[in-house]
């Protein structure tokens, strides 16, 4: 359970601010291995949108108390760890994919994390061509050494989609990074909603309060009946 609460502190500590844009689903048994969004199979996730697909080790199982701050996906082995995980976050994010590693330093730092230093910091792609970034941070918790690699990339201006696997035995190996490398992004073009007005407004203003850090206004756009993934009202405003 630590684990659980410290990758998803983690995750929603980095994109609270930017917001999801993407909902989580489990990945149900079927008999074609072809995945769709309607369509799923074991060992693939698939993302609505933007449309993506990232594959894993068919036996890794959904993470219950996984989502926060723009997490869609969290998995792992099943059974008792430490062992390694996959998590995918999709959010708006309009900045240069090369902040990214100085703005974890500064996350895993301020969470509690020690002994954190960036390995491996160098632009990449995607096997379609799509520019991407890869680095890894190695960090201790609870004296427990973990190395985390990430690979983040742009559809379009301005979402971003970042995958994450974790190893809890030090450097990442290549079995677990050809995990982030399976990202493909289905051959459709995307049509943006235009939501109504009055949503379009309430959207504003939970961006615009996020950003002002008042905890207080931002707590005003929860119902008191909120519920997600197990978390009420109360636990949101205390993180």
């Amino acid at each position: 359970m630590k684990r659980l609460i410290v990758l998803s502190l983690l995750t929603a500590v980095t994109f609270l601010t930017w917001g999801s844009v993407a909902p989580a689903h489990a990945q149900d048994s079927a008999k074609d291995d072809k995945p769709t969004f309607y369509h799923l199979v074991p060992g693939t996730y698939v993302n609505p949108w933007p449309r993506f697909t990232v594959t894993y080790p068919k036996e890794w199982t959904a993470e219950r108390f996984a989502v926060a701050g723009g997490q869609v996906f969290l998995v792992s082995p099943p059974g008792p760890g430490p062992h390694p995980d996959l998590g995918i976050t999709v959010t708006g994010f309009p900045h240069p994919l090369d902040t990214f590693p100085e703005s974890a330093l500064a996350v895993f730092k301020a969470v509690g994390f020690t002994d954190v230093t960036v390995v491996t910091d160098k632009p990449s792609h995607l096997q379609d061509g799509t520019l991407a970034l890869e680095y890894e941070v190695h960090y201790s918790f609870n004296g427990i050494p973990k190395n985390t690699l990430f690979l983040v990339t742009k559809k379009g201006d301005d979402v971003i989609v970042h995958v994450e696997v974790t190893s809890p035995s030090g450097k990442v190996g290549e079995d677990l990074r050809a995990i982030p490398y399976s990202l493909r992004f289905q051959p459709v073009k995307d049509v943006v909603i235009k939501v109504p007005p009055d949503v379009r407004e309430f959207l504003d203003k939970n961006n615009n309060d996020l950003v002002s850090h008042d905890i207080a206004k931002v707590m005003a756009h929860y119902s008191d009946r909120y519920l997600n993934s197990g978390r009420k009202k109360g636990e949101v405003e205390r993180f």
